[in-house]
């Protein structure tokens, strides 16, 4: 099996509200794990065994700046499943690209437009392999 690392702004909290639940930030928060799920889900069926961390503080893996991210391990049944040309993340990161997401919740920067942004000069999503 092949492990990635995403770390993204996006409040992907997995609040895994019932459906009694009236709180639109639980909603919004598993709305934006559930639409993370089903995008990577498009190519592979994915697993994993700890949900997004939600973190404070400077970025990691080199990115600069500090801010409110969330931090999550997946894995994918298949190697290569997201392989494009010589990056092993290039089919994930053109797919996640645009998918909409609830802003506003537990993150701490402005996401505008509130989408999964993987290109362009407002990345707040990266994938890596691991």
């Amino acid at each position: 099996m092949a492990r990635y690392k995403i770390i993204t702004l996006v409040d992907i909290t997995r609040s895994d509200p019932d459906r009694t639940c009236k709180e639109s930030k639980k909603i919004g928060q598993q709305s934006n794990f559930n639409s993370l799920v089903q995008a990577i889900g498009i190519r592979s069926n994915i697993e994993w065994d700890r949900d997004p961390e939600m973190l404070s503080g400077r970025l990691p893996n080199n990115l600069e700046g500090k801010a409110t991210h969330w931090v999550w391990n997946i894995e994918v049944e298949r190697e290569d499943v997201f392989l494009k040309g010589d990056d092993p993340v290039g089919l994930l990161v053109d797919d996640l690209n645009g998918v909409p997401i609830i802003p506003n919740l537990d993150n701490s920067v402005d996401l505008d437009p509130p989408i999964f942004s993987t290109k362009s000069n407002k990345i707040n999503t990266w994938i890596y392999l691991i």
